[in-house]
């Protein structure tokens, strides 16, 4: 079995390439669900299934929070593996210059046992958030 957890030196950022391109096996005794309703499980949210990628704009959209980094590194320390990918892109202005920014994404497999609780805390944060929402609508 593959460990879940990559030992961080001075919170580095973590890439596929600590894992040497080889997803971990997560199961329930390897990590720690976050609270239904907090900023936290819907960043876990919105990284479910594995292999979306997710960055601090697309969240800010959905909850509006730009404090993703602080809720990745909260749920690394929680056993989730989550790895960096940095981008660059030009931005619009009138002096177009370069600018660095971090997409972050699931990199697990995970037991069967784990995948049926993932589906059941998918579907609370969405049943939370849909609630959230028609509560603000009303």
């Amino acid at each position: 079995m593959i460990t879940s957890k990559v030992i961080r030196d001075n919170r580095r950022r973590i890439a596929r390439a600590d894992y040497k391109d080889t997803k971990p096996l997560l199961d329930s005794d390897n990590v720690i669900f976050p609270r239904i309703g907090s900023l936290q499980s819907r960043a876990l949210r919105r990284l479910l299934p594995a292999g979306v990628m997710l960055s601090h704009r697309e969240f800010d959209f959905a909850s509006h929070s730009y404090r993703l980094g602080g809720y990745i590194d909260k749920l690394r320390d929680k056993g989730w593996v989550i790895v960096n990918h940095d981008e660059a892109a030009i931005t619009k202005d009138v002096v177009h210059r370069v600018f660095i920014f971090t997409r972050y994404e699931l990199y697990a497999e995970f037991t069967p046992e784990l995948a049926y609780r993932i589906k059941a805390f998918c579907k609370a944060v969405d049943e939370f958030e849909a609630m959230a929402a028609a509560k603000v609508a009303a």
